[in-house]
């Protein structure tokens, strides 16, 4: 049976290759996001509060926002781990900067898979850009962003999905995933 293994903390090429499509993501996200903002805006183009009290606010909601969107984005996969797999037990962690939730041993199809990867960018992206359209506050904008550039590591899940089109089950691990030709005894 052919599979493909992928350990996130001992991978170093894996490692930098994420902290690369981080970067890349990131910066990718700051136009098109700020141009909404804009779009959103009923202020005129270049307008700023730049006030001493805006920006310790803007700080605050940001390091605060951000935080708030890990828990977030790391209880929707957790959430769609139980959803195709009710018997199955979420973990959730930090190590070595990245924090995940796992469903150990618990095996998916490509399908699943995706969409237990996929879905907190998709709900949190959604959320935020509603944020952003009531409350055009130049926060929102930034932890969009950030939320943008931290789900490099779920693009990478993705991309190996779509790069192994052969292999139909991901087993999860609580250092990566396993991706397998068939099902596993």
């Amino acid at each position: 049976m052919k599979k493909y293994e992928l350990d996130l903390f001992k991978d170093e090429k894996v490692l930098k290759t994420l902290v690369l499509w981080n970067i890349i993501i990131t910066i990718a996200s700051i136009v098109p996001f700020y141009a909404l903002e804009r779009l959103f805006s009923s202020q005129p183009a270049f307008y700023t509060q730049l006030t001493f009290s805006y920006i310790i606010w803007s700080i605050i909601a940001v390091v605060l926002g951000s935080v708030l969107i890990i828990v977030f984005h790391e209880l929707i996969h957790g959430i769609f781990f139980k959803l195709f797999s009710p018997s199955g037990r979420v973990k959730y962690g930090y190590k070595d900067g990245i924090f995940y939730a796992t469903a150990p041993g618990e095996i998916y199809n490509r399908k699943q898979f995706a969409v237990i990867i996929l879905m907190p960018f998709i709900i949190l992206t959604l959320l935020l850009l509603i944020c952003l359209y009531f409350l055009n506050y130049t926060a929102v904008t930034v932890i969009l962003i950030f939320h943008t550039g931290a789900c490099a590591g779920d693009f990478y899940f993705i991309y190996l999905i779509l790069k192994y089109k052969n292999l139909k089950y991901i087993e999860d691990t609580e250092r990566g995933i396993t991706m397998y030709e068939k099902r596993s005894s």
